[in-house]
């Protein structure tokens, strides 16, 4: 289990670095915090004033290498959970905190898939606001799962109840 939790938290580092390396054409004046200030646009105006300012083809492959960083923080969030599970008695608090990293993983891909949608022009801007609210759930839900795993470490190193 160690293992697995080492490389997917390597995956995950490695998504986050490749992601900020490309990701950073996507920082202006305009929007200076990049592909954020897409997800939460939530309004025809701002969406407008951002093109203005953004590579449509680096807003596009940003969006997919998301899609590859969904994955790798899923697995790391089901594979932290799932050795949290296995060193402590918070069995039911882990399994419901996987379930909520899967949650956050699939209001990414509703978001990215929507913002990919109203980027391409193939819906109206209103879509925009769904993309606002996925992206907002998506970040609420992360924190939750991220305090949750940072709150179990001081526990990891204490025994099972079943083991004492």
């Amino acid at each position: 289990m160690k293992r697995k939790l080492l490389i997917s938290f390597l995956a995950m580092v490695l998504m986050i670095i490749v992601m900020r390396i490309q990701g950073s054409v996507l920082v202006t004046t305009a929007t200076p915090k990049g592909i954020l200030d897409l997800e939460f646009a939530k309004t025809a105006e701002r969406l407008n004033y951002i093109r203005l300012f953004l590579d449509h083809s680096a807003v596009v492959q940003n969006i997919f290498l998301d899609f590859l960083f969904i994955a790798a923080y899923t697995w790391f969030f089901v594979t932290a959970c799932l050795f949290v599970k296995e060193k402590n008695a918070w069995s039911r608090w882990s399994d419901h905190f996987q379930g909520i990293a899967i949650a956050v993983a699939l209001f990414d891909v509703c978001e990215n898939f929507l913002m990919l949608l109203v980027w391409n022009e193939r819906f109206g801007p209103g879509l925009l606001q769904i993309v606002y609210y996925c992206a907002a759930i998506k970040f609420i839900l992360a924190g939750m799962v991220v305090m949750y795993l940072l709150i179990s470490i001081p526990f990891l190193f204490r025994r099972k109840k079943d083991e004492i």
